[in-house]
């Protein structure tokens, strides 16, 4: 077979070039990525919310050139449930409701209705509804929605039986309030009444106001 078969002149080999180059580009910009990442690469990505939907963007970035790449986008449908709100017909009781009840209420979700329960088992039930401001964060608006009744009873600490791990649970005795109750226990028996306890300097008349609907003393 003869060469000149092969043979291309300078300007035929220009042309076969540019063509070459413009597949080349043509293919990147119709398929940018698509070719293996190379090992210079390493992945990351972002969560971003738009109304009932999420969109994660995932990242790749040359390490040589230290920049980054977007190497894909995923839109996420997510179905959004609310619980229904609305005012109650009457109030409910702090000491009776539990969290199916407390979110239906007006500007208490799920978050809330759990730091009254938590705040209300530490306690062992309210006594007043603004004890409630007590709870980091809790606006005393959400006070209207709320009364007690004697449906469910005050759990009450046992001043003389409890240790003072146990009594130190309660969140109106810190530990030195604990430790002065079992110290006196063991020095001259058991507590009495609060009047005892007005003699201790670690309980002020406030701590002994905030503790009586708590203490328990047989």
């Amino acid at each position: 077979m003869s060469k000149d078969h092969f043979y291309f002149n300078r300007n035929d080999r220009i042309v076969a070039l540019v063509l070459l180059a413009v597949a080349v580009v043509v293919n990147i910009v119709l398929n940018p990525w698509k070719t293996p990442v190379p090992e210079t690469f390493v992945e990351a990505d972002s969560l971003s919310y738009v109304p009932d939907t999420f969109k994660r963007t995932i990242y790749i970035r040359d390490t040589v050139r230290r920049k980054w790449y977007i190497w894909d986008t995923v839109v996420i449908t997510k179905t959004l449930s609310y619980t229904a709100k609305s005012n109650p017909v009457s109030p409910l009781d702090l000491n009776a409701s539990d969290s199916a009840l407390l979110v239906t209420l007006p500007g208490i979700g799920p978050a809330y209705a759990a730091r009254i329960l938590r705040y209300r088992e530490q306690l062992g039930g309210f006594h007043d509804i603004s004890q409630l401001m007590e709870i980091e964060g809790l606006p005393d608006s959400l006070m209207k929605w709320f009364v007690l009744t004697d449906t469910v009873p005050i759990r009450k600490i046992s001043v003389n039986t409890l240790s003072l791990a146990q009594l130190r649970r309660h969140p109106y005795i810190d530990f030195y309030q604990a430790r002065a109750i079992v110290e006196y226990r063991q020095e001259r028996g058991n507590i009495k009444g609060p009047d005892q306890l007005s003699f201790m300097e670690e309980f002020t008349d406030r701590d002994l106001e905030r503790l009586a609907p708590y203490l328990d003393y047989r």
